[in-house]
């Protein structure tokens, strides 16, 4: 209560925090994009090297030939950067890239891992008139 007897926050308050907290979550969870295609697509310096359908690729480890080395991993349906020859690693701080759109870059080997759907709007973010 405060210096007038009146409390600060209602049980009404309350239920309606609670509602916007619960509205909030299921629009987070039920927009997250999941789709039956992911493709990991692989640049190098803006030129596409290759193509990864995740949903069907087995688990493995590959190295690319790129200066300097970058080492990917497969495992899961799920795609990252594990060994990168670089000074500041950032790239592998980025963890597993799983959902349309996720994007991790080596910049000093200029290669770049991003996720695509199987929907035509996984291409474009807007459109600009």
């Amino acid at each position: 209560m405060n210096k007038t007897g009146r409390r600060l926050i209602r049980f009404t308050d309350l239920i309606i925090v609670f509602v916007i907290v619960i509205v909030s979550i299921s629009f987070i969870y039920f927009n997250k994009q999941k789709t039956d295609n992911l493709t990991a697509v692989i640049t190098v310096n803006g030129k596409e090297i290759n193509r990864i359908d995740l949903i069907s690729a087995e688990d493995e480890v590959f190295t690319l030939d790129t200066n300097p080395k970058v080492t990917l991993e497969i495992k899961d349906n799920k795609i990252r950067f594990t060994n990168a020859l670089c000074p500041d690693k950032t790239c592998e701080k980025c963890g597993f890239l799983e959902n349309t759109g996720d994007t991790a870059a080596c910049v000093p080997a200029g290669t770049v891992v991003t996720i695509r759907g199987s929907s035509a709007s996984d291409d474009l973010d807007a459109v600009a008139g």
